[in-house]
């Protein structure tokens, strides 16, 4: 599974894209680096909401892995911020915008410190 798999399938089934993000993280970790590096050379074209997250995502875990980050990486963000938890309450949305890590508030999308964690 490549990130634009992932991008694909998300933005085909976007009610339930937080399954094909978790879906890449769990097989990006797995990967050998040779691997990790096919499964992020070709990104998305724009920027968007699910793009950033994209974008996000991979720069998080090449740097949590060492594994170079792709160019695309630093150009491709969220044009709106993007609250991947739908907080709909201001209290949980500046809660979100102080914990997001660097990599998600860097392109104007907003998680939970603990995202990529997986059990």
């Amino acid at each position: 599974m490549t990130i634009a798999d992932a991008l694909e399938d998300a933005r085909r089934d976007p009610t339930h894209f937080q399954l094909h993000v978790n879906g890449f993280v769990d097989a990006f970790r797995r990967a050998a680096l040779d691997e990790r590096r096919g499964m992020i050379a070709d990104g998305p074209a724009g920027s968007g909401r699910l793009e950033g997250l994209a974008s996000a995502v991979v720069s998080a875990l090449c740097r949590e892995t060492g594994t170079p980050a792709p160019a695309w990486v630093q150009r491709i963000h969220s044009p709106e911020p993007f609250f991947v938890v739908g907080a709909t309450s201001f209290a949980l949305r500046l809660r979100l915008m102080l914990e997001s890590p660097p990599a998600f508030r860097a392109r104007n999308v907003f998680v939970p410190e603990n995202y990529l964690s997986r059990a």
